[in-house]
């Protein structure tokens, strides 16, 4: 194939370096590596936070692919996909409650059976509330994030006062 005439040639880089040039993905691409380009041969990526040192990628194969980038951006700006702020309420409410449960047993022993069941009402309590965060986590959840396993208040009864 031969090589178009010189003023032919000339008529076409005019029209690419026009600033009103028609913007395509191919242009859009080249302007992007232009500005890139000049800025590296600048320096400006000189002495940036974090260069040399791996970058710290995030595990969002459970996040559709759409929304990775969105998600991304909220975790970004210190916010998380509403289901996220669930589970972790969920995993630090069940925390307090294995910590309440614990030093309930410590005092079980002393206890008479009235309060004993005010404990194990306010532990059922306890639980139903859990379970109610655990309910809506599961509604609200991608599928792929996996459900959470609702507590069996009769099992979870037998911990108080076995120790």
């Amino acid at each position: 194939m031969s090589e178009p005439p010189r003023d032919e040639r000339d008529r076409e880089e005019e029209r690419d370096s026009h600033p009103l040039r028609r913007v395509t993905q191919r242009t859009f691409e080249g302007l992007i590596d232009q500005h890139v380009r000049a800025a590296e041969e600048a320096g400006e990526f000189r002495d940036l936070p974090g260069a040399g040192k791996p970058l710290k990628l995030d595990d969002d194969a459970h996040v559709p692919e759409e929304l990775r980038t969105g998600f991304r951006m909220l975790k970004n700006a210190g916010y998380a996909p509403p289901w996220i702020e669930l589970q972790k309420s969920i995993r630090e409410e069940q925390g307090r409650l294995a910590a309440w449960l614990a030093q309930s047993n410590r005092r079980w022993p002393a206890l008479g059976p009235t309060d004993r069941g005010q404990l194990r009402a306010e532990y059922e309590q306890r639980l139903r509330d859990l379970n109610k965060q655990i309910s809506s986590y599961n509604l609200t959840a991608p599928p792929v994030a996996g459900q959470l396993p609702l507590l069996q208040p009769w099992r979870e009864l037998r911990k108080l006062g076995d120790e």
